[in-house]
């Protein structure tokens, strides 16, 4: 039933007052709810830009990091290319407009836009470590910037729900003063139409004005329920809208922040080993100019391979995250002996163990084939074995492999003095660290219980204060090559 219907009461004698009063009425409600699916519409379309800015901009600072680092000129062309749908996307929002103070903020970010390229361009072409420092730097500056205007800009895209709202309450009091019109002119005939019109029309209004004003406050507007009128599609309308723009708005800090705080752990754990490779460089040239022998130089060397390979494996936990969230983590399966793999790679990381002082004993059931990706299944048992050797130095380390009748159980498990009670929830969270913990991104049991679901399985830790941890990894069922009883899981 449509709002002019209901407004028509019972009274033939003010049939025409009515009829002419609810045709303007519904006039005037469709005018406004035209112009407020116009305005909504261009405010999702300027949130979807700058949603799709953030991302960009998020892009080219995972590619000139990686860049930095690999030096592949395929990143180089995926930057270019972000910075040219940067501009594109920037071009469209100056052509849509925005309300103040929108083109202020759109014009301080196309102004930052170009000294932020030139020190991509200077991060890209250093030749020295200093160089590269100081790029860095002003980069890093610039990138800020206009990572906080563009927040500013997607705050101010928000507030237009509450210009919307405004124009709510202007249809609200133009049907009061129809409505106050009516009630002068019929008194006591339409009385009743009255009380009808004010349940029926007003009192909805005041619930949607109510619930409009806790919108800034994270709120979101209420459908009328069992409303089919004009006045329901526009609570259909807010509803859904004032929600879309609440939850994007919400994803967009939630992304902000964590991009932020992975920025922030990511460059601090990147100046250690970029420090230390310009000392070693330093410390060489030096060596060199005062005629040190081979030995010295070697020994040199091998402190620069050492910090290369840590930037390394940084760079690869950084990039690994970013498939995960992007779901992007590819696996090559192929039948893998795993007694055969584990074997190599506990001897693999015999220096790690050694450097820590560990005892390392195997357990393992012979003949157990798995359909699994190596080279990750390498990194899940690498991460594993560098957690024990970094915790708990100087004590036993033991590798079990075994098979159930459902699945296939790898356990790492030590002596060491047990994982905090305080970080125990969140140890498979990214960035998770334990107090006092190594040096590191505190990305790897995040990256290897990944690893382990998309195999299919998953990955368990039990441990107790000063009684060591064991953490098992768990399979689909394997296939035996070998003859044999399936194995029991070994003693805890």
């Amino acid at each position: 039933m449509s709002l002019a219907r209901k407004l028509i009461g019972p009274q033939v004698l003010i049939l025409a007052l009515i009829a002419a009063l609810a045709a303007t009425q519904w006039a005037v409600a469709r005018h406004e709810r035209l112009q407020l699916e116009s305005t909504t519409q261009r405010l999702q379309q300027t949130g979807l830009r700058i949603q799709r800015l953030a991302q960009l901009f998020a892009d080219a600072e995972r590619d000139l990091l990686s860049e930095v680092v690999t030096r592949q000129r395929l990143l180089t062309r995926r930057i270019n290319n972000s910075n040219a749908e940067i501009d594109e996307l920037l071009a469209e929002l100056s052509v849509a407009g925005t309300d103040r103070p929108g083109p202020t903020l759109l014009e301080d970010l196309r102004q930052l836009r170009g000294p932020l390229v030139e020190a991509q361009r200077a991060l890209l072409t250093a030749r020295d470590p200093a160089e590269s420092r100081s790029a860095f730097v002003r980069w890093w500056f610039l990138d800020q910037r206009a990572n906080a205007v563009l927040a500013d800009l997607s705050a101010d895209n928000l507030k237009g729900v509450d210009r919307i709202l405004a124009q709510v309450g202007t249809t609200r009091h133009r049907l009061d003063l129809l409505l106050l019109t009516l009630t002068l002119i019929c008194a006591l005939t339409v009385a009743g139409t009255a009380v009808y019109v004010f349940r029926g029309v007003v009192a909805p209004v005041v619930r949607l004005t109510a619930a409009s004003e806790k919108v800034a406050e994270g709120g979101t507007v209420p459908m009328l329920p069992g409303r089919r009128d004009e006045l329901g599609a526009l609570s259909r309308v807010l509803s859904e809208t004032t929600e879309r723009l609440v939850n994007t708005n919400a994803e967009l800090q939630q992304s902000l922040d964590l991009r932020e705080r992975f920025l922030s752990i990511a460059a601090h754990e990147l100046r250690t080993p970029l420090t230390s490779l310009s000392l070693q460089l330093a410390l060489i040239q030096r060596r060199i100019e005062q005629g040190a022998d081979r030995d010295t130089l070697r020994s040199n060397a091998d402190a620069l391979g050492r910090q290369a390979q840590r930037l390394g494996q940084l760079v690869g936990e950084l990039l690994d995250v970013t498939r995960i969230q992007r779901g992007r983590l590819d696996l090559h399966r192929e039948p893998v002996r795993l007694d055969t793999l584990v074997q190599e790679v506990c001897a693999r990381c015999g220096p790690l163990l050694d450097a820590g002082q560990n005892r390392l004993s195997l357990a393992l059931e012979p003949g157990v084939l798995c359909v699994v990706d190596p080279s990750r299944l390498d990194q899940v048992l690498v991460n594993l074995l560098g957690n024990a050797a970094r915790h708990a130095r100087g004590a036993e380390i033991q590798v079990s492999l075994w098979t159930t009748a459902d699945e296939t159980c790898l356990r790492v498990r030590d002596s060491g003095p047990g994982i905090p009670e305080s970080v125990r929830s969140r140890l498979f969270e990214p960035f998770a660290r334990a107090p006092g913990a190594a040096p590191g991104l505190g990305l790897g049991l995040y990256i290897s219980r990944e690893i382990v679901e998309a195999h299919g399985g998953r990955i368990e830790m039990s441990t107790a204060r000063g009684e060591g941890t064991a953490f098992t990894v768990h399979l689909p069922r394997a296939t035996r090559v070998a003859s044999g009883p399936t194995g029991e899981a070994p003693a805890a």
